[in-house]
């Protein structure tokens, strides 16, 4: 079923690079942390934690969904750029004949002029660029290690990492870093491996609750802690105990300077908590996009967010000074682009960082389509990210209307032919955060169960 949705954005990352930029040729490589080569692992420069979590029931099939939605769900923002997405198909299953179908039906709702030159790469470091092009990239990567950026990979890895935060001189709560002190030769050591694990967890035993502990380098809410009692404390204690060896050993001569295996203990501040995107131009200017309300799983992992959009102007100035704050230490460190800033507000009206994502946000295309709801009558819109039992003809059946009308967007699509499951993002709006609600809930009713 063919459904001629009129999507038109109210601008896109094409126009933001071109902003205090006149020779902008940068292209964007939206490479899922599930791209990493797990065969390299002990020789990799960057590493990251998106794997070590608490149990959940999701499948290695439903996994590799989700790693495949991210390129798709963040592109949809781009505008007439060039978008390299690794072909995780050929990369998972040996897939001669990938289809690629649903990037491109996703895209089609925009008009010609917003849409992104796609391009697949089976291998990225086999990716070449013509004269004078630099990549934006989601995440620091070694298989992109031979193409020009437009921040140093390893400043970026820096200023991405939760270490890199509570040592940035931003308002943050009061923050603990503890660092690794083994070398690249002692971690071959299992018995230096060991001692070093227990002294890095004694001072997890130590420290007074409520706190969060985070891991370096972590993504929509793995790999972060939440401490408040014993109990959880030993429960994280025995997470740490079976998998901090194995991030110490991952420690080597490429990486050994920008501390890929660090611990943050972060104070834990009672208040209302606000995610912020935000654009930083070339010279450093802040442009503010969106501030969104965040929703999470039952394992307080990211799954999406809410926008409201007749409080966005009161929310850009309540957050003026802390955008400002955060463009001048991302210029100083080289970067330019787009930017998440996760902030939560004490009884007191104080505004504390608590995460800092140099990169595209999963809410950040909730502040490009204001124009889109608003102009609808739709204030209040949410994004979630969900798992269907359908193929997405099916889905656009069931909400023919609501798709026809405007008040459900899809930003991203992928399916599983061998198990007829789906991931997709769904954009949802209302007149109001009840009407949204509601329209949500028949949406979810439709979605696999846990």
């Amino acid at each position: 079923m063919q459904l001629k949705t009129p999507i038109t954005l109210d601008y896109t990352l094409y126009d933001l690079y071109s902003i205090d930029n006149e020779q902008s040729n940068t292209i964007l490589v939206y490479n899922p942390l599930q791209t990493e080569d797990h065969e390299l692992l002990s020789q990799s420069k960057f590493t990251y934690q998106f794997m070590l979590q608490e149990e959940n029931n999701m499948t290695d099939s439903l996994k590799m969904l989700s790693a495949k939605l991210v390129p798709q769900r963040y592109g949809f923002s781009a505008g007439k750029m060039s978008l390299i997405i690794p072909d995780l198909d050929v990369q998972s299953s040996g897939n001669t004949n990938p289809d690629y179908t649903d990037v491109f039906q996703n895209l089609a709702q925009l008009p010609t002029c917003q849409q992104p030159t796609v391009g697949f790469e089976k291998d990225l470091r086999s990716l070449n660029l013509k004269p004078g092009a630099h990549i934006a990239a989601m995440f620091p990567s070694d298989s992109l290690l031979h193409l020009p950026h437009i921040i140093d990979p390893s400043v970026h890895f820096e200023i991405l990492s939760k270490r890199g935060l509570a040592l940035s001189g931003l308002p943050t709560p009061v923050s603990e870093v503890i660092d690794s002190v083994l070398s690249p030769s002692d971690v071959q050591d299992p018995a230096l491996r060991n001692r070093e694990v227990a002294r890095m967890i004694k001072q997890i035993e130590e420290h007074p609750l409520p706190f969060l502990l985070k891991l370096p380098q972590t993504v929509s809410g793995v790999g972060v802690f939440k401490i408040s009692t014993d109990t959880d404390r030993a429960r994280v204690k025995g997470i740490l105990d079976n998998n901090l060896g194995g991030m110490l050993w991952r420690i080597n001569n490429l990486n050994h300077d920008i501390h890929p295996c660090s611990l943050v203990l972060q104070e834990y501040i009672c208040g209302t908590v606000m995610a912020l995107s935000m654009f930083i131009t070339k010279k450093g200017r802040p442009i503010f996009i969106a501030c969104c309300e965040q929703r999470f799983d039952e394992y307080h992992h990211w799954i999406g967010g809410t926008i409201s959009y007749k409080q966005q102007r009161r929310l850009e100035n309540f957050y003026s000074n802390t955008m400002k704050k955060v463009a001048g230490f991302l210029h100083r460190k080289g970067y330019y682009g787009p930017a998440g800033v996760d902030i939560i507000t004490d009884k007191g009206g104080n505004n504390y960082i608590i995460d800092l994502n140099v990169r595209i946000t999963g809410t950040y295309h909730l502040g490009l389509l204001g124009g889109h709801f608003v102009q609808r009558g739709i204030f209040e819109a949410t994004m979630i990210t969900s798992y269907f039992p359908c193929l997405r003809t099916t889905f656009e059946e069931i909400f023919a209307k609501e798709i026809q009308n405007g008040r459900i967007i899809i930003t991203g699509w992928v399916h599983d032919k061998s198990t007829g499951h789906s991931c997709a993002a769904i954009n949802v709006g209302g007149t109001d955060s009840l009407a949204m609600e509601q329209m949500l809930k028949k949406v979810k009713a439709h979605a696999l169960a846990g």
